[in-house]
């Protein structure tokens, strides 16, 4: 099952004759808020690790490995994919955006995205325990770690080397939250690779 994925996968990237030059990597560091990392009152969530005793905060940080594609669609707009691994705040942020360009160096962004919390410290919504609908059946689900989300930025680009600005708005099952305002770096390997 898994080679015929990667076969069909490599073959999609064929079809569309993606380029190794819009190819790139970053680095992004996540300033993270909301009621994923602290209270009601601003504090830090906690939580007990399995099969400790002693409680741990739940980061209010997040450094981000991605790697990113642009697809240009016009000389001053490209489409954005990206793919990253999160470490301190455990994410996997999936993530597509356009890129406008403002003027050769700088660009905006915007975009969404799904983000698969992997966080020891979030536990998705569940139904509460005994609830039963209307019918008197009891209720019984589990909440989703994949979160939806959107993304705006601006990047500014000197040859292959990128500097981006970022917010990220990430909204979870019911009132659960994070917010992140991002600084990243990020290389193109054809010198020009948008940065999103």
């Amino acid at each position: 099952m898994m080679k015929k994925t990667i076969t069909l996968l490599f073959a999609g990237l064929v079809t569309l004759g993606l380029s190794a030059q819009n190819f790139g990597v970053g680095l992004d560091y996540m300033m993270l808020s909301g009621t994923m990392v602290k209270d009601a009152d601003g504090n830090a969530v906690t939580y007990t690790p399995e099969g400790a005793t002693a409680t741990e905060e739940v980061s209010g940080s997040s450094i981000v490995l991605n790697v990113h594609y642009a697809y240009p669609i016009n000389e001053k707009m490209s489409v954005v994919g990206s793919a990253g691994y999160g470490m301190g705040f455990g994410t996997i942020p999936l993530k597509a955006s356009i890129s406008y360009g403002i003027t050769s160096e700088i660009s905006a962004n915007l975009g969404m995205g799904m983000y698969m919390i992997t966080d020891d410290g979030y536990s998705p919504v569940e139904s509460p325990e005994g609830a039963k609908d209307a019918d008197g059946e009891e209720l019984s689900w589990k909440g989703s770690s994949n979160e939806l989300g959107m993304s705006m930025g601006v990047s500014y680009q000197i040859n292959a080397i990128g500097i981006g600005l970022g917010y990220e708005m990430i909204k979870g099952g019911d009132n659960s939250s994070l917010n992140a305002f991002t600084i990243g770096l990020s290389y193109g390997f054809g010198g020009g690779s948008a940065e999103e």
